[in-house]
């Protein structure tokens, strides 16, 4: 069956807005089920604290970190003013997201944009899952699925969305 080049449009938006709904509900996480009988699966992550990845110096030179996520090993280098975290899109937790954003910042805090106030986890986290959103939604052959599978954490970035940040780096007005 042939499908029309505009129905092929509708598709990617459902699908990118299912994939919306289901990362924001809760459904597309990894997690563990909760003792609190007040809270449903969805509101918890694998994480209670930043102990528990195990964030550590890989070569004692202050860049190289690694730790320890649902029982996978994942690399964090710290460049001036910026976390990298590979593999980022692997990890979808807000909680989570948050605890490991804490736990960077605590060893090397990031400046916000203006380059004076320092970033929170919060919004560190906010710009992880926009790069989430970013693999989750753009074409396998896409030059930007590469960079969007890691989140770099840096100022430049702070608050901005993952369509703003799309348009910045392609120069092209971004739509479904």
């Amino acid at each position: 069956m042939r499908m029309r080049t505009g129905s092929g449009k509708i598709v990617l938006c459902i699908s990118f807005m299912i994939t919306i709904c289901l990362l924001f509900s809760g459904c597309a996480q990894t997690k563990k089920p909760t003792e609190d009988p007040g809270k449903t699966d969805a509101d918890t992550g694998l994480l209670k604290t930043a102990d528990d990845i195990g964030l550590h110096d890989r070569d004692g030179g202050g860049t190289n970190y690694a730790f320890d996520y649902d029982g996978k090993e994942f690399r964090a280098v710290f460049s001036y003013d910026t976390w990298t975290v590979f593999d980022s899109y692997k990890i979808v937790n807000e909680d989570d997201i948050k605890i490991i954003c804490r736990a960077l910042a605590d060893i090397h805090p990031v400046h916000g944009s203006d380059r004076i106030s320092y970033r929170t986890e919060e919004d560190m986290a906010y710009e992880w899952l926009q790069h989430n959103i970013a693999f989750m939604v753009l074409p396998k052959d896409d030059p930007l699925l590469e960079d969007a599978k890691n989140v770099d954490l840096d100022p430049a970035d702070q608050g901005r969305s993952f369509r703003e940040i799309y348009e910045d780096r392609t120069g092209k007005e971004f739509s479904l």
